[in-house]
């Protein structure tokens, strides 16, 4: 689908979605234990988990789609639950890296095999030592923290390097302890108790800050229904977009932005890479050199996100270059109207979108239902806040 956006001033009211990041965690858990969510997302995502659940439940083929987290919490969770796997998802998704857990399968004897985009695996988890690095994904050690308290004895994972993505592991501890289980945090990882069970309990996903980067850039807009205390990492994206010079005040409910940036910056992403897409479009607005550094995870997400964010800025008329884990912005040129590619990746659609108080000139956005992952009423979201497209 092509949606074609014409340049228009933003400005509204926006109640934020529920957390992608916590109703994965949220829907897991209360299966697990019993409970019930509320405010969950519905997202493709969201619904991608929800179907391994039953499947984990109930037996059959497991569908992540295209979500990388239901990929990684779903593989350890099932060799905990069942002893077998069976899951299969998109082509770019399981072309993404799970060396980390084929090593675990190679140590414990669990047989496996990918083909087809199915991966399927036999041989139950066993209780142990872990060794995972912290630098490639921190999606193989939320799955982890999730099944190992349902083994029999204690483990413990071991980070081998300094742990990215940190915030998103902290949900995890969170939720879990919402739903009974309890997790050590150690200088070098994390002691999990074995003969765990998951406890009934009422959990409310809270706003969505990773989509709020998105708005907070559009236009004067108030996001409501965040929570100022969150522990979510891209709960920075205030920060930074205030060391841009956005004016943003915290409300009763959430914070309000003048969408305005003046200032350049360096930010290291290495904590918040979904921020990246949002970010570099805001920065190609700013006159002045802006640097994203620390972002080489962000070639292995649903795109290679550094190189599709500077293939679609470039094509704007932005000064980019891309380096192995940076980018460099050089802010503040006229950005004219281009058909760009949303190459298959949801934040990569929303961040273009955020660029239409700021071009000359009409944007098309090629491949635009890609919003579906995370946030399926994205534009009209859009154009509640006035922006406008066909």
């Amino acid at each position: 689908m092509k949606i074609t956006i014409t340049p228009a001033p933003l400005s509204g009211t926006m109640i934020m979605p529920p957390s992608k990041s916590y109703s994965h965690r949220a829907v897991i858990c209360a299966r697990l234990g019993g409970g019930q969510v509320f405010n969950l997302g519905d997202s493709a995502d969201i619904r991608a988990t929800r179907q391994c659940m039953d499947a984990l439940e109930n037996g059959g083929l497991m569908d992540s789609g295209e979500s990388g987290s239901t990929l990684r919490f779903m593989i350890p969770l099932a060799l905990a639950v069942r002893g077998n796997l069976e899951i299969r998802g998109s082509k770019r998704l399981m072309e993404r890296p799970l060396d980390d857990y084929f090593r675990i399968f190679e140590e414990q004897g669990i047989e496996y095999g990918l083909k087809d985009f199915i991966l399927t695996a036999r041989g139950r988890l066993r209780p142990g030592d872990y060794r995972l690095r912290g630098d490639v994904s921190s999606q193989f050690i939320t799955g982890l923290l999730l099944a190992l308290p349902l083994l029999e004895g204690d483990s413990r994972i071991i980070l081998t390097t300094e742990l990215q993505s940190k915030g998103y592991v902290d949900m995890t501890v969170e939720v879990l302890s919402r739903f009974g289980i309890k997790i050590e945090k150690n200088d070098n990882g994390y002691f999990v108790a074995g003969g765990q069970r998951y406890q009934p309990a009422e959990y409310t996903v809270e706003g969505d800050f990773s989509q709020a980067g998105f708005f907070l850039a559009m236009g004067r807009v108030d996001c409501l229904g965040l929570n100022p205390a969150s522990i979510q990492g891209d709960r920075a994206t205030v920060d930074v977009y205030r060391r841009m010079g956005m004016n943003i005040t915290q409300t009763e409910d959430g914070y309000s932005s003048d969408g305005r940036a003046a200032l350049p910056t360096t930010v290291d992403v290495s904590q918040i890479p979904d921020f990246v897409p949002a970010l570099a479009c805001v920065m190609a607005t700013v006159p002045g050199e802006s640097r994203i550094v620390n972002a080489g995870r962000l070639r292995i997400k649903e795109s290679d996100r550094l190189a599709a964010v500077t293939e679609e800025l470039r094509r704007l008329g932005a000064d980019v270059d891309e380096g192995e884990d940076c980018l460099v912005i050089r802010g503040g040129k006229p950005l004219r109207g281009a058909v760009c590619s949303a190459h298959n990746d949801h934040r990569i659609a929303m961040a273009l979108a955020t660029l239409s108080p700021n071009i000359v000139g009409e944007l098309a956005v090629d491949g635009a239902e890609a919003v579906n992952k995370s946030m399926p009423d994205f534009w009209e979201r859009f154009v509640s806040l006035g922006g406008k497209i066909r």
